[in-house]
């Protein structure tokens, strides 16, 4: 006889047996005693679980859901799986090229190309700005001083004799005398301004010394004193009998000048002009060209630095690279970089050149020089070496944690809040450096701004003077508080110059760290700083708030 297996067993006591199966079954267990007994041993089994689960064996028999056998995807179904997987892969990077190209590249793209003004064309512009409008700002500016004071005179006057007629009479004549002195627009120079263009035509003779201001200053005609141009772009084709001063972005020079020639911008160049006297350029690009003549000596600082036409004179250069191809009728005197001697060269004196490499010296078979060549190497304070290498370095750091250490005890002794100060961290500390950040950032700009109307001069000055100060003391505060952290535990804890001592030395350490000091220094700046806008913040918001502010 074949018995029935354990699986059977198990199944017809859960009763998980389909119906054929489980007549077939039952009848076998009617005739087997072997299998009935297994039987009785596998329900007692499920009897157990159940009692030991808590649950009733049928009930969760029936509630539980077996899930079904998904047979494996085919060729197909995998194909379309890696389809759809990729497509998702190129719609992202497509979208984050897209959205990167489109929107990040061309904003960048956008801010790289708003116009910035150079160096020179923002001081010709400011220069230019105060030429139009100093004037009247001076004016306006004395004019209140001086109608301010007479007002306070006269309100003094009345408060201290109200009753006495005398008086108030003295008071109001005091006031109108002011008023009537206030100062009035003078010029003793010729003047002329113009947003545009100011011209001096060819049949203009200006006989005394002209000062003129304009976005764009052609000069064709002659002016028998001094000649002071400032503007963007300067052409001075006529002839100047005294000395010419120009500062623009762009210089041109053609006319003759009688004396001295004092000239800033971007480019300077000096063309078919006869000059009386020295020529003292700076720029980027400095040119003499071959039909220009100095009379006296020429002094040129800048990037480039051309010198085609002669010199009667001395040549000193401070340039990067300083092409020779005129006349020097004495030396050359060269603090660059490099230095090329070029065909039609002639220095009738020596040639004393400052440079670190002589082999950036190019000199052509016809250059002449009836002098001496001398290599003379930079001197000390050219010279590009590590700081750290310095006795001077280091007994500038201890004067430096000297006065530290005093300010700080001054600090303290003054406003002795600031002992006690301390530096959050998390939020609280992201919080304390913007405000620092904001202040660094907003006090020079708005002094800038009220300076531009010359009436806010004074509160421009203290402005930036407590905005000196602040940034000065800003490291002594947070040294303050590197300090009690390092000597918060030892016997020194309530010594406040050993405090300082200690906190303004691990300070000097970080910042003077190579490649990160000077970030760790700009780190500690604006931390300091708002350390000492929050302290002064919550002073003032004492002070209202305390009965006698209040009242």
């Amino acid at each position: 006889m074949t018995h029935l297996t354990d699986l059977q067993l198990s199944m017809h006591a859960d009763n998980a047996l389909a119906s054929d199966e489980a007549s077939t079954v039952a009848a076998h267990l009617a005739i087997c005693e072997v299998c009935l007994g297994k039987l009785d041993a596998a329900k007692r089994e499920t009897g157990l679980l159940s009692v030991a689960l808590n649950a009733d064996p049928l009930h969760e028999t029936s509630a539980l859901e077996v899930p079904k056998f998904s047979r494996p995807a085919g060729l197909r179904e995998f194909a379309m799986a890696n389809l759809l997987t990729g497509l998702a892969i190129w719609l992202v990077q497509f979208l984050w090229k897209t959205l990167f190209g489109e929107v990040v590249v061309n904003a960048a793209s956008w801010v790289t190309s708003v116009y910035l003004p150079g160096t020179y064309e923002l001081v010709s512009a400011t220069a230019l700005y105060y030429l139009r409008e100093g004037t009247a700002m001076f004016d306006a500016y004395f004019g209140l001083i001086a109608v301010s004071l007479s007002t306070l005179t006269a309100v003094s006057l009345l408060l201290m004799y109200r009753k006495s007629r005398a008086a108030a009479s003295l008071g109001v004549l005091v006031f109108m005398g002011a008023t009537a002195v206030a100062p009035v627009p003078a010029h003793a120079l010729e003047i002329r301004r113009d947003d545009a263009v100011v011209t001096v035509s060819e049949a203009e003779t200006i006989d005394d010394t002209l000062l003129v201001a304009g976005d764009t200053v052609v000069i064709k005609g002659t002016v028998t004193g001094d000649l002071v141009a400032v503007g963007r772009r300067i052409d001075i084709n006529g002839t100047v009998k005294g000395n010419l001063l120009a500062f623009g972005e762009s210089v041109t020079v053609e006319g003759n000048v009688g004396g001295l020639v004092l000239s800033a911008g971007s480019t300077v160049e000096l063309t078919r002009v006869e000059v009386g006297g020295d020529f003292w350029g700076a720029g980027d690009k400095l040119t003499v060209d071959d039909q220009a003549r100095v009379a006296g000596n020429v002094t040129l600082a800048g990037q480039n630095a051309t010198v085609e036409g002669s010199v009667a004179k001395d040549l000193y250069t401070f340039a990067e690279i300083v092409e020779l191809s005129g006349a020097v009728g004495r030396d050359l005197e060269a603090f660059v970089n490099r230095v090329r001697l070029l065909d039609g060269a002639h220095i009738s004196g020596n040639a004393r050149l400052h440079m670190q490499n002589e082999e950036m010296f190019d000199r052509a078979a016809s250059a002449l020089v009836d002098g001496e060549v001398e290599f003379l190497g930079l001197p000390e304070g050219f010279e590009q070496k590590s700081r750290y290498a310095s006795t001077d370095f280091y007994l500038w750091q201890l004067a430096r944690l000297a006065s530290a250490v005093l300010l700080g005890l001054a600090l303290i002794w003054l406003f002795p809040s600031f002992r006690n100060v301390s530096v959050s961290g998390g939020v609280d500390g992201l919080k304390t450096a913007g405000i620092g950040l904001a202040a660094v950032l907003t006090v020079p700009t708005l002094a800038v701004l009220v300076a531009i109307t010359l009436v806010g001069l004074p509160f421009s000055f203290l402005a930036l003077v407590g905005w000196m100060v602040a940034i000065y003391m800003a490291k002594i505060v947070v040294g303050l508080f590197v300090g009690r952290v390092l000597l918060g535990t030892t016997k020194y804890a309530d010594s406040m110059p050993r405090i300082l001592l200690a906190g303004m030395a691990a300070i000097i350490v970080a910042i003077n760290i190579p490649a990160i000091g000077g970030f760790v220094s700009f780190l500690l700046t604006i931390l300091g700083v708002g350390v000492i806008v929050q302290r002064l913040l919550a002073s003032f918001a004492a002070r209202n708030a305390s009965p006698t502010g209040a009242a």
